[in-house]
């Protein structure tokens, strides 16, 4: 299948909403990568940081062992945003990158590696899902 029949795909199954399909899709991806990142003191969950146009720089004091408090302070970022712009996840504590490629016994595989895997079911998700209201 081509990148264009995709997209069509995606259309055709979102009702044509594809902002609110980003959205959601958005958000999956988000929720996959917070829920698996390891938990020690929770600041890790907690510095996950969503941003449209600019990836962003900065780092928490705060701490969120659970992720809902991130995940939902990602959400109202998210929302804010339609299909078609690039849209950016970070977390810039210094040692990311080491957790990412299995430094910690609880997320051996890494987070993000693992939630990009994920990345088409999260797709169809969201896209059944707006199609389904």
């Amino acid at each position: 299948m081509t990148f264009s029949a995709d997209i069509a795909k995606f259309v055709v199954q979102a009702k044509g909403n594809i902002d609110e399909a980003a959205r959601r899709a958005t958000i999956l991806l988000a929720q996959g990568v917070i829920l698996k990142s390891p938990v020690d003191t929770g600041r890790f969950r907690g510095n996950w940081m969503f941003a449209a146009g600019a990836v962003p720089r900065q780092t928490l004091t705060t701490t969120d062992p659970s992720g809902q408090a991130t995940l939902s302070r990602l959400i109202a970022q998210i929302d804010t945003t339609g299909a078609g712009g690039i849209t950016y996840l970070s977390n810039n504590l210094p040692y990311a990158v080491r957790l990412e490629n299995g430094w910690s016994k609880q997320a051996p595989q890494g987070m993000v590696r693992l939630t990009a895997q994920e990345f088409q079911a999260y797709v169809s998700k969201a896209a059944n899902e707006v199609h389904n209201k």
